[in-house]
């Protein structure tokens, strides 16, 4: 029996050997995962320190020999950084102001010349006079129709000071020519009397800035804060005043403004979404428009005459939209911005909040993006107006050059 147990001993320690092995290259595997965790916790520790270190620069006392290596690596990683936000962040046509995909890298000029095209039509039935029957009308029914086109061009300018803020100033030029044709029913009126006005000339000048947040994880959303700031440089709708007939019958200007005649002051918030093979994308932001003295001044009667101070309202903005690359050098969105205007309020009109001033304008906008084969893409943006208060349509052709 113990020549038994002796053979058996024998057989199994080729097994104990091999186990003991295993365990033992178990054993070194756990200690050189813990050494690679140990020096990845030293290495994110010195990382630490440089990004101390670089927000510390200006005041530091160190000599220049010694900081140039860390700004050699600073300028090499915000390069890499610029390089994969633009690879992360989708291009999506440039639709409006706020949308548009990847902003300017540090150090780019972009300038993107832009036209446009405005059209509106609006149709007016007043009936002034009181029924008999159902179908019989006693006064007088003024039917007006008016017509609206606005040609635009401006030229915009983008600057990156940083991979993750922008700076934009943005100049145009307007031709707007109003045709007005009205008839007086019953009253013995046989032809349409119409009335134009025009105006061309320099616009209002815009300030944008744009800056984008960085992304808590690759899943979250781009997130970038706008700023736009208007001026009032353009023709001023209350400097272009009214004259009047001896038969005291008000004769309007023939001459048409090209601006609005208020600064204005323009925060929002947007987002783009990336969710292959869609991309979705917002903005919502506020509208504020600083009110002005359009002044006043005495009639041959001595009645007070003029506007006085004016506050033409704010707005409340959103849109909101979805994009679709239909290949690598084009693709297709889809979005719906709709903006809600309080009332305006003008100081010597007898009523001072003007009703029907707020008004709520919707529009579907429709753009589509092709890249041509140097790199620079051509973005057309299509408007459709779905409220009474908004442009039946108007399009947009926009070209940026880039210049590093």
């Amino acid at each position: 029996m113990a020549i038994a147990d002796g053979a058996a001993g024998a057989g199994e320690d080729p097994l104990l050997q091999k186990m003991q092995a295993v365990n033992a290259q178990y054993t070194e595997l756990l200690d050189k995962m813990d050494t690679i965790e140990a020096q990845r916790r030293k290495i994110k520790q010195l990382m630490q320190e440089i990004e101390e270190l670089e927000q510390h620069r200006g005041g530091s006392s160190a000599p220049p020999e010694e900081d140039e290596p860390t700004e050699v690596a600073t300028e090499r990683r915000e390069e890499l950084e610029a390089q994969a936000q633009e690879q992360q962040m989708p291009e999506l046509p440039r639709i409006s102001d706020d949308v548009g995909g990847v902003l300017t890298r540090r150090g780019r000029f972009t300038l993107e010349p832009s036209i446009g095209f405005s059209y509106s039509s609006v149709n007016r039935i007043a009936v002034e006079g009181f029924t008999i029957l159902p179908a019989l009308l006693v006064g007088i029914i003024d039917v007006v129709e008016a017509d609206r086109e606005t040609y635009t061009a401006r030229l915009t300018g983008r600057y990156g000071i940083t991979n993750r803020f922008e700076a934009e100033l943005s100049s145009s030029w307007l031709y707007r020519d109003d045709s007005t044709r009205s008839r007086e029913f019953l009253t013995g009126a046989v032809e349409d009397t119409v009335f134009n006005a025009s105006g061309d000339g320099l616009g209002d000048i815009e300030l944008g800035l744009r800056y984008q947040f960085k992304r808590s994880k690759p899943t979250s959303p781009f997130l970038t804060a706008n700023l736009r700031i208007k001026s009032d440089t353009g023709t001023d709708p209350f400097e272009i005043a009214t004259m009047s007939t001896l038969a005291g019958q008000p004769q309007f200007s023939t001459e048409l403004p090209t601006g609005s005649g208020f600064w204005s002051v323009n925060p929002s918030l947007s987002f783009i979404y990336p969710s292959d093979p869609v991309v979705f994308f917002g903005s919502i932001g506020y509208l504020w428009t600083i009110e002005d003295d359009k002044g006043t001044w005495l009639d041959e009667e001595g009645n007070i005459a003029g506007f006085g101070r004016v506050d033409p309202g704010d707005a409340f903005r959103a849109s909101f939209g979805l994009g679709l690359g239909l290949n690598e050098n084009s693709s297709f969105s889809i979005s719906y911005s709709l903006d809600q205007f309080t009332r305006t309020r003008i100081e010597t009109a007898s009523s001072p909040s003007i009703a029907g001033s707020d008004v709520t304008i919707g529009k579907l906008l429709i753009g589509y993006s092709l890249r041509t084969p140097n790199g620079t893409p051509l973005n057309l943006a299509v408007g459709i107006g779905t409220t009474d208060e908004a442009p039946d349509t108007d399009i947009t052709f926009r070209m940026p050059f880039h210049f590093d």
